[in-house]
């Protein structure tokens, strides 16, 4: 039906005051009720006709706590300007609930303000989700203070700390308190790396929410150390309001690096001296070149595993203390919920047996047990406790997948479940899984196979699958943004991850036994998703380091090198990629015993 945009005001306010949840009411100049909707009136639990004449703020703080000073309102009236305030109620359940009150002036032709028009909203979930937020914070704070990190907080214009965990004790050796002087952190940087730290902090605080820089602090026995510092940017309308980070010691680091890079300074000094003689030299000292050349390489290889393994390690690190962290009260409360729903139980049975011999209590209580609805909690209660049975057991289902995921443990060779690791690297990208604005649902479909225990680096081997499943997170996302609608609903995304067990070594691509004297048992592993493939050049350019398609920022190009000396230098393995037009697929293949020789 076609409204007549002459009524559509009249047809808006209609709708609006028909709300439940919307106190809507017109007043006088002082506050004198005129009119109000039917939820006001349920509110108040006075008829609409006693209400007109009653004092707006009167019926609202009936039962109520105003949060602010009456003379604010009165003040308000007489300019004849708006107001808001918030106040809270207890329900006859004695719930305790929230409103937001709006008054808006409404002027007369010669524009003095005659009358008011009042609207309430309830934000009681508003509220009960400020505190959670502010009780989450604080968990996480704790947290963050219980790892060999140094938090802190400071002022965006001069970087004065606001706040520096007690880790900075024993890091650098100062007191908490000679954090918080005026330009502590500026004097303390060293002097060739601070203006370069200050310009750093300054260019990107501008363009960028997060980044890092590397520099050195002096400590308080005089050394300077190399650390690196992890900076959030707080914004809140275009501005920037505050400085969010994490101090990291990366001294030891910094030592390998630099020697390494002089080490790679002297080899390629040295490459350059054969290649000034090689015009005269034989073909021994091209030979000699050549081995040179092989030893750069593979201490550039060296040097990206080194920072790759650090970074997976303090992962590593990080996820399992997260785990670790959060297990013990999760047990807890899981451990509790079962005698607890066995006390309830026995709570609501004596109360059922009360019943049963007293029908007739008297009036007072008869009245509470009105009140307090008996019947409703007698169905209501125990579900309630099986829905917190539930969230527990889930939450124990993701500190399982953590703990699985990192393997700290498992820095060796060892007999695991190849998919209890999908599963949990699987687990831990749920959240990506799951849809999102302009990104629809993707799909994992499981075609596993029955397996045996497996020799592998566990740790390392559920890296791979990480790498792997987040590069077809990401196709699938990119390729969400180029299709419709209507096309998504037809072929929706789609991670096939598929298992199987060979009987001695096989090809990944027709699946034959290999004609080699000590063939053996193997296991493949096959990640495939609908996505919209990739060129030939690319796909044969994919395990290169370095080598990326993503954007400045998101890719550093080392994932997939990873993850082919992983397979191929650490489990005697294979790894390939075969991509058309809607199908992607890497295929791992991974002996189901470790050879004798492999190191």
């Amino acid at each position: 039906m076609v409204v007549n945009s002459v009524d559509l005001p009249f047809t808006m306010f209609n709708a609006l005051a028909n709300r439940a949840d919307l106190l809507m009411a017109l007043t006088d100049r002082s506050g004198r009720i005129q009119w109000v909707n039917e939820a006001f009136a349920n509110f108040a639990a006075i008829s609409t006709d006693l209400l007109i004449g009653k004092k707006l703020f009167t019926v609202l703080t009936n039962n109520s706590q105003l949060n602010i000073q009456p003379a604010y309102i009165r003040e308000q009236l007489l300019k004849g300007e708006n107001f808001k305030f918030e106040i809270s109620y207890l329900s006859k359940q004695q719930k305790e609930y929230c409103l937001l009150v709006d008054g808006l002036p409404i002027h007369n032709s010669e524009g003095i303000t005659s009358q008011y028009a009042v609207i309430a909203n309830d934000i009681t979930l508003h509220k009960h989700t400020e505190k959670d937020l502010e009780q989450t914070q604080q968990r996480l704070k704790r947290l963050v203070e219980g790892v060999k990190l140094v938090p802190w907080e400071a002022e965006p214009n001069n970087h004065q700390f606001t706040y520096v965990g007690p880790q900075a004790i024993d890091l650098f050796g100062y007191k908490l308190e000679d954090w918080y002087q005026p330009e502590f952190w500026y004097f303390h940087i060293h002097p060739e790396d601070r203006s370069l730290v200050l310009e750093y902090h300054q260019l990107k605080s501008k363009t960028e929410d997060d980044y890092i820089i590397e520099y050195r602090l002096l400590t308080a026995d005089g050394n300077w150390i190399w650390v690196k510092d992890i900076v959030n940017v707080v914004r809140s309308q275009g501005k920037v309001i505050q400085l969010l980070g994490f101090i990291i010691d990366i001294s030891e680091r910094k030592q390998t690096e630099i020697s390494l890079q002089e080490a790679l300074s002297r080899l390629a000094q040295a490459n350059q001296y054969l290649e000034t003689r090689v015009q005269q030299r034989t073909i021994a000292l091209l030979q000699e070149k050549e081995k040179l050349e092989q030893t750069l390489k593979k201490l550039q290889q060296t040097q990206r595993q080194l920072i790759q393994s650090e970074k997976m390690s303090s992962l590593g690190q990080l996820v399992a203390g997260v785990a670790h962290e959060i297990n013990n009260p999760v047990n807890f409360i899981y451990g509790n919920i079962n005698p607890a729903t066995e006390y309830v139980e026995d709570l609501l049975y004596l109360l059922q047996c009360y019943q049963q011999h007293y029908p007739h209590p008297n009036s007072t209580l008869q009245a509470e047990i009105e009140a307090v609805d008996i019947d409703f909690i007698f169905d209501d209660l125990p579900k309630l406790l099986a829905s917190m049975k539930v969230g527990a057991n889930r939450i124990r289902e993701i500190v399982l997948s953590l703990r699985t995921f990192s393997r700290l443990d498992e820095a060796e060779v060892k007999e695991v479940n190849i998919h209890d690791g999908l599963d949990s690297t699987l687990m831990i990208l749920q959240h990506r899984l799951k849809p999102k604005t302009g990104s629809p649902a993707i799909e994992v479909i499981k075609e596993y196979g029955q397996l045996p225990l497996v020799e592998c680096y566990a740790g390392q081997l559920n890296q791979v699958f990480m790498n792997i499943i987040v590069n077809a997170i990401d196709a699938l996302e990119e390729y969400s943004q180029k299709r419709s609608p209507e096309e998504i609903l037809v072929n929706p995304n789609q991670i096939t991850i598929c298992t199987e067990f060979r009987q001695g070594d096989t090809s990944i691509e027709t699946g034959e036994q290999a004609d080699i004297s000590n063939s053996q048992s193997s296991i493949v592993i096959r990640i495939i998703d609908n996505g919209p493939g990739m060129s030939e050049t690319v796909a044969n350019r994919l395990f290169d380091p370095f080598f990326t398609t993503k954007e400045i920022g998101k890719g550093t190009g080392l994932g997939l090198s990873i993850s082919y000396q992983i397979i191929v230098d650490r489990h005697q393995g294979q790894i390939e990629c075969y991509s058309t037009p809607g199908h992607t697929e890497f295929a791992i293949v991974i002996p189901q015993q470790q050879r004798k020789t492999n190191v």
